[in-house]
């Protein structure tokens, strides 16, 4: 739906609803007829809905100064609809292993009807006077990680896929100036600080550790790393994505060049966030797979260029 008042205020609401079927994935095959004991096989469906809003306000027109700003914001879900038929079933997805130690340890599972993107680990109940990580049973009692049963005592404790996505678009005006500005930011979601997992314990391994591994207000060890809900973090951000400020330099008549514009762009200025691991901008926030923060990912660099374009006649 289309809509505009005031001959200033214009946008759009849409809801969508996308499937992806014929999701491929290694079932156990039915022995006979098959010779082989798994099968690769098209059963599984994603469903995707939410709404999306496009909102774009002349706010100052007829002045010196003009200002237009624009907003685009989406909200979503993703489901796994379907897992199974009638002949080829599956309980669940374990997704992603973490690998290293303990590598049968998946920071994913998706159950059939369930959302996609919901971490699976234990729940964290604190940290013993050894600096040994205790976490929560099925029974709610506390016991040490290392005596968890993976089968019995992990539960859904997060989910890496943001809710809300938001974008943010002013351009200002005044005499040959003009200013553009983007901002942009997720909210909704957690994220797995594998930068912490993997260099903010005890004993860890690397030669490379954070300060809070040995100062920090909870020491714990090495042998504490299973995915919990202690190594994630609110995800939501807001950054300045982009400024770009230019001059059209008034020209003379001539016959070569019709217009003559200089400017200077930056990018990755900074960001609004309380996530401690790297720019949550960067960590993916779609697929089955969201929300996993590389330990190993460069940090985001603020980029500057500088340009000159001609528009000759």
């Amino acid at each position: 739906m289309h809509f505009m008042f005031f001959n200033r205020l214009y946008g759009s609401v849409e809801y969508f609803d996308r499937r992806s079927e014929d999701l491929l994935y290694n079932y156990t095959a039915p022995q006979p007829p098959y010779v082989y004991s798994s099968i690769l096989f098209n059963v599984g469906t994603i469903k995707n809905t939410g709404v999306e809003l496009a909102l774009t306000g002349d706010v100052v027109v007829n002045q010196p100064v003009t200002w237009t700003t624009g907003i685009n914001y989406s909200y979503g879900t993703t489901k796994l609809t379907k897992l199974s038929d009638g002949v080829y079933q599956a309980t669940y997805l374990d997704l992603y292993s973490k690998g290293g130690p303990g590598a049968n340890e998946y920071f994913f599972r998706v159950e059939e009807g369930g959302a996609v993107g919901q971490f699976y680990g234990f729940r964290y109940a604190g940290v013993d006077e050894g600096g040994n990580m205790l976490v929560y049973n099925s029974e709610g009692e506390k016991i040490y990680a290392t005596q968890a049963n993976p089968d019995t005592d992990k539960s859904y404790i997060g989910n890496g896929a943001p809710k809300h996505f938001l974008t943010w678009n002013n351009t200002l005006r005044w005499k040959g100036f003009d200013l553009s500005m983007m901002w942009r930011g997720a909210f909704g979601h957690q994220i797995f600080n594998n930068r912490k997992y993997g260099m903010g314990l005890r004993g860890c391994g690397t030669d490379n550790v954070l300060r809070e591994a040995y100062l920090g207000d909870k020491e714990l060890y090495a042998s504490s790393g299973v995915i919990s809900d202690y190594f994630l973090e609110n995800g939501d951000f807001f950054k300045l994505d982009n400024v770009t400020l230019g001059y059209t330099v008034p020209l003379k008549a001539n016959k070569f060049i019709d217009n003559l514009r200089v400017y200077c762009t930056a990018k990755n200025l900074f960001t609004i966030t309380g996530y401690k691991g790297n720019d949550p901008s960067v960590v993916t926030s779609t697929g089955i797979t969201p929300g996993v923060d590389q330990s190993g990912a460069y940090p985001s660099a603020t980029q500057l260029t500088f340009g000159v374009t001609l528009k000759f006649k």
